[in-house]
């Protein structure tokens, strides 16, 4: 391997995802300091190694599963933003990372480089409703899970299958793997609910939108 480069294949073992991945985020411009050469992707070595020795870790997490963790608390632990703006999925994202409180567990970057792995993959964006979550490939855990809800100020392309622009989404993030499966299919069930996703879309207020969660947790669950 070329020493002041890293390729595709090295790239992708070094962010622990596979070579399409890497390949769609660098369409995504989701990897900084990327080059054609020949043809060819190339990484700088002392840019790349710098930007993840400032980003890369996996977060505080816990590694002892909650069996009954549920959307209701972890919205509780989160936040509810309202008027998250940005022309495009990456920029609404990094706007909601802008807006909450700084975090000396939870480092962004690394979250942010998850986040945009899993969503290169297929936007999880359906009927103008984003649900997002870490990466499997290269999870990054919290302190404690929590749920983040992001009302967006304009509707927004996340590049949804179904062509539907994003007015909110939200973003599961996890204190280990066993409560991130736990949370996304309870968020999961819950957006299937039509009554649900409609209110939702109307931006309530925080209290409102928790105990129309702990309504439909109830009864669903």
């Amino acid at each position: 391997m070329d020493k002041t480069f890293y390729n595709i294949r090295s790239m992708a073992q070094k962010l622990g995802v596979s070579d399409k991945t890497i390949y769609r985020m660098v369409n995504d411009n989701q990897i900084p300091f990327a080059v054609k050469i020949g043809g060819q992707w190339r990484f700088r070595v002392d840019a790349i190694d710098t930007w993840l020795a400032s980003g890369m870790n996996s977060g505080a997490g816990s590694w002892k599963t909650d069996a009954a963790v549920n959307v209701y608390r972890a919205l509780q632990q989160g936040a509810v933003l309202y008027r998250i703006h940005g022309k495009n999925r990456d920029e609404c994202i990094r706007e909601l990372f802008g807006a909450l409180p700084y975090s000396t567990t939870l480092n962004r970057q690394s979250l942010l480089v998850s986040i945009f792995a899993r969503e290169s993959l297929a936007s999880s964006s359906m009927q103008g409703i984003g649900n997002m979550g870490v990466s499997d490939e290269q999870p990054v855990y919290a302190e404690r899970s929590m749920i983040i809800i992001a009302f967006l100020e304009k509707a927004t392309d996340f590049k949804g299958m179904d062509k539907i622009a994003t007015s909110v989404f939200f973003l599961v993030l996890p204190a280990n793997r066993g409560e991130q499966a736990i949370l996304e299919n309870r968020l999961s069930r819950l957006l299937q609910e039509t009554a649900f996703r409609d209110f939702i879309k109307k931006q309530p207020p925080r209290h409102e939108i928790l105990e129309l969660i702990r309504e439909y947790e109830a009864r669903i669950f």
